[in-house]
């Protein structure tokens, strides 16, 4: 009887076993679940100035087995218009002053290249504005069922620089520091969170 009861239990378990190993799971991009954060840094003492992008437009992505196959082939566009650092008068300021200076300075277009690693990596993130293209190194990590990826670019690359220099100008009592220097750095951090679906069959 023994026996018996220990040939159900070893049965139960391979049974179990089995049928979670057939367990298919596959990741699909989800737009509500993204975000696109940006820290901006004025006063000689680098204090950082947060906001984010609230329209982000994705194509070429797809269900896929992991995280990275489902992003990995993606391309994007984020429009300036969107810009949202909780203050609407700098939020217009920045879209004229500093966007405006650039001629079809309305989007960044823009995808990834060159990924390595799996959790966590790296790769390039190849970015286009005003019809100059530059590729700027970034990290990733991916927890779950989410990837962050995270990087730092310099607004002169893309042409930026008068469009520093004439938002400056326009808010420079607003930028000075405690030692009354008024200062806007041309470094930008951002980063990008998405949590995708999950669905398991």
């Amino acid at each position: 009887m023994k026996n018996v009861y220990l040939f159900v239990i070893i049965c139960s378990i391979v049974s179990a076993t089995s049928l979670f190993a057939e367990e298919k799971c596959t990741y699909s991009y989800n737009p509500k679940q993204t975000t696109l954060e940006w820290t901006a840094f004025k006063f000689t003492e680098k204090t950082g100035v947060k906001g984010k992008f609230d329209s982000i437009q994705v194509a070429k992505v797809k269900p896929a087995t992991t995280i990275l196959d489902s992003v990995k082939d993606l391309s994007f566009k984020i429009e300036i218009a969107s810009i949202n650092s909780n203050v609407p008068d700098r939020d217009e300021k920045i879209k004229k002053f500093f966007f405006g200076s650039v001629k079809n300075g309305k989007e960044f277009k823009g995808g990834f290249s060159e990924i390595k690693g799996t959790n966590t990596g790296s790769a390039k993130l190849n970015l286009e504005f005003g019809g100059i293209k530059k590729s700027v190194p970034v990290q990733f990590t991916v927890k779950e069922n989410t990837i962050e990826v995270a990087g730092s670019l310099d607004v002169l690359d893309f042409g930026l620089k008068s469009g520093l220099s004439r938002l400056n100008e326009e808010c420079r009592d607003l930028h000075k520091g405690a030692d009354g220097t008024s200062k806007l750095w041309p470094n930008v951090d951002f980063k990008i969170v998405s949590t995708l679906d999950k669905i398991c069959k």
